[in-house]
């Protein structure tokens, strides 16, 4: 399997995901605007109540969004400083993992044989 395909479904996956809540809160934020002139006390109540959670939704969703980002960037500079410092393990677990996924990738061709 090819980890650049995976990627890629991965980010399409993400970005109709966000595309979907984004549209969903803006149909809510239509929602509230359209029965704005409505003036019973229950629908005033429901219209606050709503406005408040979207507005808790779309800071919920820039918080988590800057949280990943920091978290990416985080583990990147973690990773790298490991790299810098053992270099040697790097290369040996990567070779490591080379040949057991080799095998791995063999035993499977032989087994549809």
């Amino acid at each position: 399997m090819d980890p650049q395909v995976d990627t890629s479904h991965v980010r399409k996956v993400k970005k109709y995901a966000n595309a979907s809540l984004n549209d969903f809160l803006d149909n809510v934020d239509d929602l509230t605007k359209a029965i704005k002139d409505v003036e019973t006390p229950d629908i005033a109540r429901v219209r606050a109540k709503v406005k408040i959670a979207l507005s808790a939704a779309k800071s919920a969703l820039a918080d988590s969004a800057s949280q990943v980002r920091g978290q990416a960037r985080e583990l990147t500079r973690t990773t790298d400083s490991y790299v810098r410092d053992n270099p040697w393990q790097v290369v040996g677990i990567a070779a490591a993992v080379g040949v057991v996924l080799g095998v791995m990738m063999s035993r499977r061709s032989d087994d549809r044989d």
